[in-house]
């Protein structure tokens, strides 16, 4: 199978599950709420830090690239 034909056989079966689906009458109470939101708020520290720890190196290559020097690793208009 190709793979657009892969991806239109999913979109079929995703939209035959979300037609044919039944309500879970399910509960929420606070505590898997609040352990969702501390979930989501982790996720996006973790990306924070990602993107920052990449930025930096980024920057320190191309200032050797370019013959800037970097003073003790850190940035001089970071705080």
């Amino acid at each position: 199978m190709k793979t657009n034909s892969k991806l239109i056989m999913s979109l079929a079966i995703f939209c035959i599950m979300m037609v044919s689906a039944k309500p879970a009458y399910a509960y929420l109470d606070p505590g898997t709420v609040s352990m969702m939101v501390q979930a989501l708020l982790a996720a996006f520290a973790a990306a924070y830090v990602s993107i920052d720890s990449f930025r930096r190196r980024l920057r320190s290559f191309f200032g050797r690239v370019f013959g800037r020097k970097n003073s003790g690793g850190h940035d001089s208009d970071d705080s």
